[in-house]
């Protein structure tokens, strides 16, 4: 079954394509802006943990050395929780805790977040406050976590008090003594300048792609869609036969470089169907011309065949009467009177059958021979024929003999005009066969060769004559071509005996055929169909 496919102009092809490019380079340009505002919303709590976290070490500190700054530790705990629910929801609220450290193990009773927070607070003394971290809290909302570090920043060894006051560590100079814990939920604020965030975003992209597409569109139909369908147009009327359509387009590109050479190549076959319009009028004239000469030819033909019809009857009757009398002649007692007679007999007889074959070849030649069809024996009319030749080929010292195939089949044909012709080679092939030679009629039948094939009987006359040369082969059933044209020939002939049996042949349906070889013979072969064709 064949493939069916969808037909799609190439307007509806360019614009989607160069459509689904465009959104593809319009997003991935938004990727940025989009990350980026991600994280500038995150980036928006790193202020509040940091000014938390702050006043958290801040507090802590002012009680380690003075216990008359309690009372600015309660302001400073009550100023933490004001700044710390200043416009910010209270669900997800954690710390900020402070969390000191053991000096032999930091990370000692921490969580993963917390590890790796002392592991970036250890690889970078500058490091201040963790980036945030974000995670989901047990009520499945966004927060985001924090760690401030507190290093020991004198210039020596001290003990400092945990937050409860009652363990004093000892911490080296500069080492990290504790880490500030501080979660942070997604404020209103922040929540919003992410979602307002990405709708500018999104809308930017949108507008830029409806405002890229609609100048595509503009520039793709005047720069490319018009003239590729201005030069489809002109393709359809040449199609329809007008060639005198040109392309007018002007774009300065290589659509009009297309367009002209569509020009020239619709001038370069309208110049072809001028020169072909002039050589068939020429061949018109030139056909009618032959067909005049033609029918000359024809007319003189018929002129000729009458011609010959009508003297060759007329020709025989006196030719019949000298016969005759010659014949008186040759009885007569006086010896030179019997010899003359003799010659004009044998002169006379041999002028009549040129005539007789002449009178034949114009009734083959003018469509005048009546055809008789019938079954026929190949092996019997073979055999006749043998046996009529015998005393001719027993007087010139020539060996006859038959090879007739045994599955001979009988055929449908004219049995008088095949033995003509079988007796006309035979003759041929005794006349040229010196003494001592030999010549066989053979048969045999062929069967069909593939689906266009026909069954066919084969009658071939062979000699072990002189042969006839390449040459004179192309000529030998040409009408009065004799092979030897000398004065001092050893055969006598008309010429006609094979122009005769291959229009025989032809008229049977047949075809007559020669190989031969000078010095070795020659074969004549006459091929029959089993039934002439309809």
């Amino acid at each position: 079954m064949a493939k069916r496919f969808i037909r799609i102009s190439l307007a509806v092809k360019f614009r989607l394509l160069f459509g689904l490019a465009l959104v593809g380079v319009i997003a991935a340009a938004l990727v940025v802006p989009w990350y980026f505002m991600e994280a500038l919303s995150e980036r928006s709590l790193e202020g509040p943990a940091r000014e938390v976290t702050r006043l958290r070490l801040n507090e802590w500190r002012s009680y380690q050395h003075d216990e008359q700054k309690r009372h600015l530790a309660q302001d400073s705990e009550s100023l933490i929780l004001d700044f710390y629910q200043l416009g910010m929801e209270t669900e997800g609220l954690s710390g900020p805790s402070f969390i000191m450290l053991d000096p032999t193990d930091p990370k000692k009773g921490l969580d993963t977040l917390a590890q790796n927070a002392i592991d970036e607070f250890l690889e970078n003394p500058e490091l201040e406050i963790t980036p945030p971290r974000k995670m989901e809290n047990s009520l499945g909302k966004p927060v985001f976590r924090f760690f401030r570090a507190v290093r020991n920043t004198s210039d020596r060894a001290e003990y400092y008090n945990d937050p409860a006051g009652v363990v004093k560590v000892l911490f080296q100079p500069g080492q990290l003594m504790a880490i500030i814990d501080v979660t942070l939920p997604e404020s209103a604020a922040a929540g919003t300048l992410l979602w307002w965030s990405r709708a500018v975003v999104v809308g930017t992209g949108i507008l830029a792609g409806i405002v890229a597409l609609v100048i595509l569109a503009i520039i793709s139909h005047r720069m490319f869609l018009r003239p590729v369908r201005t030069l489809r147009e002109m393709a359809d009327k040449v199609a329809e036969g007008d060639q005198t359509v040109r392309s007018t387009l002007n774009t300065g590109d290589e659509l009009q470089r297309l367009g002209e050479s569509f020009n020239e190549m619709l001038s370069a076959i309208q110049d072809q169907h001028n020169k072909l319009r002039s050589a068939n009028r020429a061949l018109d004239l030139k056909l009618n011309e032959l067909g005049e000469v033609n029918v000359a030819l024809y007319e003189a033909n018929q002129v000729k065949t009458e011609f010959l019809a009508n003297v060759s009857h007329e020709l025989r009757t006196p030719l019949n009467s000298i016969i005759g009398f010659a014949d008186l002649l040759r009885e007569s007692k006086d010896e030179r009177t019997a010899r003359y007679g003799g010659n004009v007999s044998t002169a006379a007889k041999n002028l009549l059958a040129m005539i007789n074959d002449m009178l034949a070849l114009a009734r083959l030649e003018a469509g005048k021979a009546a055809v008789r069809f019938d079954k026929v024996s190949v092996i019997d009319t073979s055999q006749t024929l043998v046996a009529l030749m015998q005393p001719l080929a027993d007087n010139k010292n020539v060996e006859l003999t038959a090879d007739l195939a045994e599955e001979l089949p009988i055929i449908v044909t004219d049995g008088g005009k095949l033995q003509q012709i079988l007796y006309n080679l035979l003759s041929n092939a005794i006349k040229f066969t010196p003494p001592g030679g030999k010549v066989t009629l053979s048969g045999r039948f062929e069967s069909p060769r593939g689906d266009k094939g026909a069954a066919e009987v084969v009658v071939s006359v062979a000699d072990s004559g002189p042969g006839i040369s390449e040459a004179n082969q192309a000529h030998i059933f040409e009408k009065f071509y004799q092979t030897d044209r000398t004065l001092t020939k050893e055969t006598t002939g008309t010429g006609l005996g094979l122009a005769i049996c291959k229009e025989l042949s032809a008229l049977l349906g047949g075809r007559l055929t020669l190989k031969s070889t000078p010095g070795h013979g020659a074969i004549f072969s006459l091929i029959l169909p089993l039934e002439p064709a309809a």
